[in-house]
């Protein structure tokens, strides 16, 4: 146990699922990534980062070892947890998640009624019906695109307009 700059850092002891696992050419368990921690089959979910993945450690002969850190908050439920013996099941998420920390801790910070698109992201709400952006509509080719070399089949030319229907033969999945 001890104090980073990422939060409060615990050392845990874990069994790998499946065995054999080559620590030194895995991708797994890389700093950064996004682990979710749960001693009650996920009902409940501490949420953590891989805070440091030593080889040395993760081969250790009593089992691979890994540095987690822990947010303050959850720093709290995972110790009164570990106080009354609870074991722990621990998921990686498949996206490196420290590339996408800061945004999403700003994401955080801002307020819902300030949040662009908020009605969509947080409440589920339908996508209600936007206006094309000026520089479509300018003029009459102003959303035509040249696309024959993708789409031979497209009548007039290969030529996509973006504010028109797709055309029925692209939206069939077929190309004539």
């Amino acid at each position: 146990l001890k104090c980073g700059a990422r939060g409060v850092v615990y050392r845990v002891t874990f069994s790998a699922r499946g065995g054999g696992v080559d620590w030194a050419c895995s991708k797994r368990l890389l700093f950064g990534s996004l682990l979710a921690l749960s001693s009650d089959g996920f009902a409940s979910i501490l949420w953590a980062t891989v805070a440091h993945r030593s080889l040395d450690l993760l081969r250790a002969a009593d089992g691979p070892r890994l540095d987690v850190a822990l947010s303050e908050a959850q720093h709290r439920s995972f110790q009164l947890a570990q106080s009354r013996g609870a074991r722990f099941q621990m998921l990686e998420s498949p996206v490196f998640f420290d590339a996408t920390r800061h945004t999403l801790t700003a994401l955080q910070r801002i307020s819902a009624e300030r949040l662009p698109f908020s009605q969509t992201l947080l409440a589920c709400a339908p996508v209600p019906v936007v206006e094309p952006p000026k520089y479509l509509s300018a003029s009459a080719d102003a959303d035509a695109w040249e696309m024959g070399g993708v789409f031979p089949s497209l009548p007039g030319r290969g030529t996509l307009h973006l504010l028109q229907p797709w055309p029925r033969s692209l939206s069939q999945g077929g190309q004539g």
